[in-house]
């Protein structure tokens, strides 16, 4: 169980495969190693794949400073962990809250990336301007200060199980929420609102991008498009049957779309 101390939090990542490019796997909010189940196995094969726990999540640290659960601050650790596994040039695909970071990293580093794949993601996070996500988040955030995470693990859900996600699924999702800190389980939701987003910058997107969304995904379909639209010559693709984690739900048909993406633009050979 690999753990580094980067930007003074430690952080839990793995490295699987031995050959190929290096390809970047970045989770979203609440989410863990384990949302990328279904790609190590493929992409391990033809790549050295990093998957890593962010602060608070997982088996990573959990600062009890509120503040630090920012995007940029991920951004950061997501950067400074590849460094030291010693990876140069890297395919980067972020999930959710991680399709901000990746978002962020392909911003400030383009040279960095050979690829760039953003799943179920937006340009930017402003949830609570819906007034039914907002008043569902306060009392998520309510229950976790006054009860802890184990009752907010055992809160009904306001969005049904996707037709094609394992029931067992959502009992190790409710698993892992109830181990995770209430400091990143709130502080991480904040960071993530507060992030300046995409809106006026993600046309300044270099690497070659997919943006891959579940077509059932309804709060993520329209800003996937926008992003589709704005970054130059991005492709997209919508999985069929598929909510927010289509790496989980649709995972065949995930793997087929990011592998097309990743042989499309692998590094020309060295003469």
């Amino acid at each position: 169980m690999p753990i580094e101390r980067i930007n003074g939090v430690r952080l839990h990542y793995e490295l699987h495969g031995s050959d190929g490019e290096p390809l970047v796997f970045v989770h979203g909010y609440t989410g863990d190693i384990t949302d990328w189940r279904f790609q190590l196995p493929e992409f391990s094969r033809t790549h050295r794949v990093l998957v890593l726990d962010h602060r608070g999540h997982g088996q990573s640290e959990a600062p009890a400073d509120r503040s630090t659960y920012t995007i940029l601050n991920m951004a950061d650790d997501v950067e400074a962990l590849v460094a030291h596994v010693g990876f140069d040039r890297y395919h980067l695909l972020g999930h959710s809250m991680g399709g901000g970071v990746a978002q962020e990293i392909a911003l400030r580093s383009p040279g960095r990336l050979l690829s760039l794949t953003l799943e179920d993601t937006g340009h930017n996070f402003h949830l609570s301007r819906n007034k039914t996500v907002a008043a569902f988040i306060a009392a998520r955030h309510q229950v976790a200060e006054e009860q802890g995470m184990a009752a907010v693990a055992t809160a009904p859900q306001i969005v049904p199980l996707p037709p094609h996600m394992p029931p067992e699924r959502r009992d190790e999702e409710a698993a892992r929420l109830a181990r995770m800190s209430a400091d990143a389980f709130i502080g991480a939701w904040h960071g993530l609102e507060a992030w300046e987003g995409s809106t006026e910058r993600a046309a300044g997107i270099t690497a070659p991008t997919l943006i891959i969304c579940g077509d059932l995904d309804q709060m993520l379909v329209e800003p996937s498009k926008h992003l589709a639209s704005v970054i130059p010559n991005a492709g997209l693709e919508f999985i069929s049957e598929a909510a927010h984690s289509p790496q989980y739900e649709r995972p065949d048909l995930f793997n087929a779309a990011l592998g097309r993406h990743l042989a499309r633009n692998a590094a020309a050979p060295a003469k």
